[in-house]
């Protein structure tokens, strides 16, 4: 029996709601993996119109036909009876937003596993990818690891590293650490079940990734350059880094520092085609932008439209 067919022979039931979880739940089901059910958030109001809308994930499931639950409670007893009505082998879990109790946990006839975007006991929480990121770490990883009652401590089954490039946005990252996380899961499930793989504890120093809060949105132009640049890159697309030139509000999409001096925080600078401000020390290069309200463009772009507009930030 060829590892598919294994695979699909597991009732699996798949927890999640945010950007990453969609890019993982997509890629499993482009490899053929089949899903019991998926189980993601209700409705939440989004935009400028505060409409209410469902998690992007639960379309890519209807277009799968794969059922789809949304409770506000996941640990509400109606809804664990229902879970308990599909008898799964395993929970995956990414990127849900919700804490699941141990009667949710022990529901599996192996394991609730989840997909954490970060070499655990390193960067645990909300945002492992953007605070990895922000942090300027030149890599990150994926852990598969097993869910307790804690926030992102329970056991370890496997780990990969995964390089960070110098201006990968995180936009870019996010679906090579989902791939690297899918890998991780098909391999693990049926040595997992037949207990060839024991998951170990985590162990060494822990830190947390605390979720982006609205004011760290801002750029502080009076910061090293390099700090600048892996913001930016780290917030990009969503939410964004944001900043105002002379009185146009942006979200700055893509950076890199450039190689020349800073005559002074927050100086614009325009060379050609090139957009530059100025950091503690450095300039940094503004390789994308997106105006308020407007699309994401290339800087020459945007020079085109709005450089008469610039002056000191």
């Amino acid at each position: 029996m060829d590892q598919k067919a294994s695979l699909n022979g597991l009732k699996l039931i798949f927890f999640g709601s945010g950007d990453f979880a969609a890019i993982v739940l997509q890629n499993f089901i482009n490899k053929g993996i089949k899903f019991s059910a998926v189980v993601t958030l209700p409705p939440r109001p989004k935009g400028r119109g505060r409409k209410l809308r469902d998690p992007e994930l639960k379309g890519i499931s209807e277009n799968a036909g794969i059922p789809v639950f949304q409770p506000p409670n996941p640990n509400d007893e109606d809804f664990l009876n229902k879970l308990h009505s599909y008898e799964p082998d395993f929970i995956i879990l990414t990127d849900y937003g919700k804490i699941l109790k141990k009667q949710l946990l022990d529901i599996p006839l192996n394991y609730p596993l989840n997909i954490h975007p970060s070499l655990l006991p390193e960067y645990r929480g909300a945002a492992p990818i953007e605070r990895a990121m922000m942090d300027c770490l030149q890599e990150t990883g994926v852990t598969l690891m097993v869910m307790d009652e804690g926030l992102d401590t329970g056991p370890i089954v496997l780990q990969e590293r995964v390089k960070i490039g110098d201006t990968e946005i995180k936009t870019e990252l996010m679906p090579r650490l989902a791939e690297v996380g899918v890998k991780l899961v098909l391999k693990a499930l049926i040595p997992l079940k037949t207990g060839e793989i024991k998951p170990v504890p985590q162990r060494g120093e822990h830190s947390y990734a605390k979720k982006i809060q609205k004011e760290e949105l801002w750029i502080e132009w009076k910061e090293e350059a390099q700090k600048i640049k892996c913001k930016i890159n780290a917030l990009s697309t969503r939410p964004g880094a944001k900043t105002k030139l002379g009185d146009i509000l942006v979200k700055l999409i893509r950076a890199k520092v450039s190689t020349e001096k800073s005559p002074a925080p927050g100086k614009i600078i325009i060379k050609g085609h090139k957009l530059l401000i100025g950091a503690k020390d450095y300039l940094v290069e503004i390789l994308e932008i997106q105006p308020q309200g407007k699309k994401i463009m290339s800087v020459e772009e945007f020079l085109r439209g709005y450089q008469r507009k610039l002056f000191t930030v």
